[in-house]
Parts: structure tokens; sequence; C-alpha cells
């Protein structure tokens, strides 16, 4: 079972890689879809973040491009929100979600 999440784990973090856009040289990633994905869950920045361990102004530079989230964060992310990293990663962009599906 371990083999099988950390497979897991090693294939989300290689679409995170190739999906999004790098803010400091591949460390970090923009997070176009995060805002369409929270209000789908119907969560307000606050309760994102408590859900996630983090602070609502975490969130909030998150959600506009202010600063880049790491890998580990998108996993945390996809966990409290439901969705896949290509979710948070597309910016609501239909045609390039559907084509990683």
């Amino acid at each position: 079972m371990n083999d099988e999440k950390t497979e897991q784990r090693r294939h989300s973090v290689a679409i995170i890689k190739e999906t999004a856009q790098s803010t400091n040289g591949g460390r970090s990633y923009l997070l176009k879809g995060l805002w369409a994905c929270r209000l789908a869950a119907g969560l307000d920045q606050r309760q994102l973040a408590e859900a996630m361990g983090s602070t609502q102004a975490t969130v909030g530079q998150l959600e506009r491009g202010d600063r880049g989230a790491y890998p580990k964060t998108i996993m945390r992310l996809c966990e409290c929100l439901g969705v896949a990293p290509e979710d948070l990663l597309s910016g609501g962009d239909p045609e390039r979600t559907e084509a990683r599906r």
C-alpha cells in the first residue's frame, strides 16, 4: 500500500511540474484554479486556511498569484478541496483540464 501511495504522489508531483507555471525556477507554482476550486467546495479563505493548517493571508496570496505554492502545499490543498493538482493549476481552461484526464 505504501508503494502505491508513493507512486501516486510521484505521479501527482510530475503533473504539477509539467503543467504549472513556476514562480521561482521550478520550486513553487502558481495556482490559477485555486479560487474556483475553493468556491466550488463552498469554503471561504479562512475555512480553507484552517483546513490546511495555514492562514487566510496565505490563501489570499496564493489565489492572487502573489506567491507560488510548493508541491507539498498543492497536495494539501488537493486533499482539503477534493480536487486533482491539474484543477488547481489549470486556471479554468477546460480544454487543458480535459486533455489531462
